[in-house]
């Protein structure tokens, strides 16, 4: 399943803001994550139900998060390292808030989001991420973590 993504702003020449950035790339991380959760669906991973598939899109909008603040280490000043990473979180917990109240019905998912975020940055913190690539350990723990919410039936211990 293919995902389309705007790269680039209506205004090119105008510099925008790492908020601004944090914000945009909040919207790209909710298409990846939810084009990710209807990918394992397309190849035959059952999901139990829609809380199922709102805590899978949950861990991977977790991962984007981290990545993405992995990448902006190396690339921004410190200062705007942390407004972009914080507008991103703040992004993909609203995103996240939205979709989840409309599928599951009302509940704060915005806390159960920055929480899980919270406790995975502990997690993946510990894990390599060189040259712009996560490591193998790191790509092993957010895989534990979709087994862990995916279960491991016959069909779904294959998940990652």
């Amino acid at each position: 399943m293919k995902t389309r993504i705007r790269d680039r702003w209506r205004n090119p020449g105008q510099p925008e803001s790492a908020e601004k950035n944090g914000q945009a790339l909040g919207y790209v991380c909710w298409q990846l994550a939810l084009t990710a959760a209807r990918n394992l669906h397309v190849e035959n991973f059952i999901y139990q139900d829609d809380v199922q598939r709102v805590a899978v899109i949950r861990e991977y909008l977790v991962f984007l998060v981290h990545a993405a603040d992995r990448l902006a280490f190396d690339s921004l000043a410190e200062h705007d390292r942390a407004t972009f990473v914080a507008a991103l979180a703040h992004a993909c917990a609203g995103q996240f808030h939205r979709n989840a109240a409309e599928v599951l019905g009302s509940g704060d998912y915005r806390v159960q989001f920055i929480d899980t975020l919270n406790r995975r940055n502990g997690h993946y913190g510990a894990c390599s991420f060189s040259d712009g690539v996560p490591g193998y350990a790191l790509l092993r723990a957010f895989s534990d973590h979709i087994q862990e919410v995916m279960g491991s039936n016959q069909t779904n211990r294959w998940v990652m």
